[in-house]
């Protein structure tokens, strides 16, 4: 697609991005006078790879769509619509977000000729409380209604602002409704920095504590401003961040647990996370 051209009524401005099996375009509704984001299936991109065909890539874009389009909640992506184009690939229809959260905290690992504001850093203690808070929120919801997301990462945490804002998350093409295994043994889907060891030896069968698994990873990486990197060698979060309150440094800890039955559940998570800022415990 090139500027001036349309998905459905929606003129397109440009390009954004391409995924494994999608392509963004910022697009402006003439109805309503707004940006929009179209996330459009690119069948010519998708390539068929483990642990699915692109035909399945394809029916996890429609139910992405439609899980996506069910819920209700300020701290995940709305859907505007969905629809098909002339070729019968299917598209979306999000809201236009200002940022994500790697324009706050930089990419993951440093590489030779970033920019500065590319770099690794962290967040202070606030401000990363205020975003983990929102994103605990979007689980809490979740997970009540038997959906696990699987891919809780910083570029699937939405910004309202550049500097901040409202956090929304986003990308449900990992998710999973109900409890049935929907991806072969041992196949594992996600972003390895983030995902849980129950999840690395097979997704079919995790449930809501993986995705705590991923928001611990998470706030590790805004607290620290570094990857949390395997258990063994980890060095407590404690030393690397002593202005962290001891009971936010052990939600982090019980969260990441490498036993899925020791981390507490996202609605327990809001409340060790707001009771323990509060007392400073």
């Amino acid at each position: 697609m090139e500027a001036g051209e349309h998905i459905g009524r929606y003129q397109v401005a440009r390009h954004l991005i391409d995924t494994a099996f999608s392509r963004l375009y910022l697009c402006t509704d003439p109805q309503l006078g707004r940006p929009v984001v179209v996330k459009a299936f690119a069948m010519d991109a998708a390539k068929p790879e483990p642990p699915f065909s692109r035909a399945e890539w394809m029916r996890r874009f429609i139910m992405e769509g439609r899980i996506m389009a069910g819920l209700d909640h300020p701290h995940i992506l709305p859907v505007h619509e969905t629809g098909r184009l002339e070729d019968g690939s299917p598209f979306m229809v999000l809201p236009f977000m200002r940022a994500n959260l790697p324009r706050l905290i930089g990419f993951d690992v440093a590489e030779d000729g970033m920019a500065e504001d590319e770099l690794p850093q962290a967040l202070d203690v606030g401000q990363s409380r205020f975003i983990l808070l929102q994103v605990l929120a979007a689980l809490a919801y979740l997970h009540r209604r038997g959906i696990v997301h699987r891919d809780i990462k910083p570029a699937n945490v939405l910004l309202t602002a550049r500097q901040g804002g409202i956090a929304k998350l986003c990308d449900f093409g990992f998710a999973r409704l109900g409890t049935a295994s929907d991806v072969p043994p041992r196949a594992w889907i996600g972003t390895l920095d983030y995902i849980s060891p129950e999840q690395r030896a097979g997704a079919g069968g995790v449930g809501p504590a993986a995705d705590i698994y991923s928001i611990g990873a998470l706030a590790w990486r805004l607290l620290a401003g570094r990857l949390p990197g395997p258990e063994d060698g980890r060095p407590p979060l404690s030393e690397l961040v002593p202005q962290a309150p001891p009971g936010l440094v052990g939600w982090v800890e019980a969260a990441m647990a490498a036993d899925p039955e020791k981390r507490p559940s996202a609605e327990d998570s809001l409340r060790m996370l707001a009771t323990g800022m509060r007392l400073g415990a």
